[in-house]
């Protein structure tokens, strides 16, 4: 196909200068602070216009906050010029970078001051990369990696496939041989950042961060772009089935495993890039919208909010051991779970556990959604047939195959676009036999409605 000088696009990447000595982010386990450096963290950005456009950006971070988000989102809509609406803000999840400021912002607290500079390049990329953009194709493609594995059932959902997205340069030459005028390879996939562990006290960007160092090989002038996918019950395929009864599950395979691990997704990837053949027509359009959705025990009012969560309460305490008759904060919970499990038998150690969880999951509800009903924010983005659904919490595997199965070759869902809310697990998962069991169900923070009045609003935008 020929191409129209509509199709604009611009990358940049910079990398964070993150000194050692300062904490990292990702496990509650982990003891001491970053003291070197495995390979280099980032800040990139890419620019996409044709008719409407979209500004990725995307930080090697784990987790950033809805208000951080928001924050960063209005302050590259005033450099750059772009709508706040059509920037995506994305971490990679990563659980082996620099811990963001996260709990303080949602605290009400200032970031500390190791965030600004992280925060800095990322609004710098943004802006180069707007300046940068010139003629442009994209075409979207797919490859297949076993990398994954769910880690709530075995045999549970896991979608392989990665969804790539290639940017060329316009007049550059195409086809299988043609990688010269590549400006950047974008990959969806829907597999955790957590080949390493809690033990780990090195900077690293995990299994994407070698899958990214495989893409540049096969395209030098490319930047390389990971956007997290429906990951949220799907663990490297290193790690085991998750068990709350199981002490020390955080431990990780190493930088050798992270990286043969990265090398097979990204040789995947570069073999899906080198078959694309981009082209200059492809439409691009981004779209917002708002759902106000309450968090667990806000559904029915403040009111039997406070009565949810006294029963939780009380049935915390009554499972680990504490008095009920004194006041029950979150530190107690966590400080009586080890001495309630030990030497328990299975069965009963995950149960106690779980009761507690349940009451700290009601109890910061609100904190981390910043309030008992807060407007959700979504995102979708047409790319040519595709739709892409960009969501602020970790999105598990059915959802994401759900969608993908509703919408054109090359649609996905991407996790933590516009910050982070925990997980959004289906539905069924709350009422499932043991569901309450789930670490996804124990880590989310939306009444249990919640994913299919989001993805309900997305097909809607979707269908614009």
């Amino acid at each position: 196909m020929g191409y129209n000088r509509c199709m604009r696009a611009g990358v940049a990447e910079i990398p964070f200068d993150l000194p050692r000595g300062i904490p990292m982010m990702g496990y509650g386990a982990r003891k001491g602070v970053a003291l070197s450096e495995h390979d280099p963290l980032h800040a990139r950005a890419l620019l996409l216009e044709n008719g409407g456009r979209v500004l990725f950006v995307q930080l090697e971070v784990c987790l950033l906050g809805v208000p951080q988000a928001a924050a960063l989102r209005a302050r590259i809509a005033r450099r750059t010029g772009i709508p706040a609406e059509a920037i995506w803000i994305a971490a990679t999840h990563t659980h082996s970078g620099p811990e963001t400021g996260l709990a303080q912002v949602l605290s009400g607290q200032p970031e500390p001051d190791h965030a600004e500079p992280i925060f800095a390049a990322a609004e710098e990329a943004a802006a180069r990369a707007c300046a940068r953009a010139g003629p442009a194709r994209i075409g979207l493609g797919a490859a297949r990696a076993g990398i994954g594995r769910n880690r709530r059932e075995a045999g549970g959902a896991v979608d392989e496939e990665i969804v790539v997205l290639r940017v060329d340069r316009a007049g550059s030459a195409t086809g299988p041989a043609a990688t010269g005028g590549t400006l950047a390879v974008a990959f969806v996939h829907g597999t955790h950042p957590t080949v390493l562990g809690h033990e780990n006290l090195a900077w690293s960007a995990d299994w994407p961060g070698a899958a990214g160092q495989e893409i540049r090989a096969a395209f030098p002038e490319a930047v390389p772009l990971f956007l997290l996918g429906a990951h949220g019950d799907v663990d490297p395929r290193t790690r085991g089935l998750q068990d709350l009864a199981i002490p020390d599950q955080s431990v990780g395979a190493g930088f050798e495993a992270s990286d043969a691990l990265g090398r097979e997704a990204g040789a995947a990837v570069v073999e899906a890039a080198r078959a694309i053949v981009p082209d200059g027509e492809l439409a691009v359009a981004s779209h917002a919208t708002s759902v106000a959705i309450a968090v667990h025990g806000g559904e029915a009012g403040a009111d039997a909010r406070r009565r949810t969560l006294a029963r939780r309460a009380e049935e915390a305490a009554r499972a680990l051991g504490l008095d009920p008759g004194e006041p029950l904060r979150i530190s107690r919970v966590f400080a009586a779970e080890a001495d309630r499990i030990a030497g328990v038998a299975p069965e009963e150690a995950r149960e106690r556990l779980a009761r507690g969880r349940l009451f700290v999951r009601d109890r910061t509800a609100p904190r981390i959604a910043g309030g008992l009903r807060p407007a959700v924010e979504l995102r979708v983005l047409e790319l040519g047939a595709a739709r892409w659904l960009g969501l602020p919490a970790e999105v598990t595997a059915e959802l994401g195959l759900a969608w993908k199965r509703a919408h054109a070759p090359g649609s996905a869902v991407l996790s933590n676009v516009g910050g982070w809310l925990r997980y959004l697990p289906h539905p069924d998962r709350f009422t499932s036999p043991l569901g309450h069991q789930h670490y996804e169900v124990l880590n989310s923070t939306l009444e249990p409605g919640a994913a299919l009045r989001l993805f309900s609003a997305a097909e809607a935008l979707a269908g614009r």
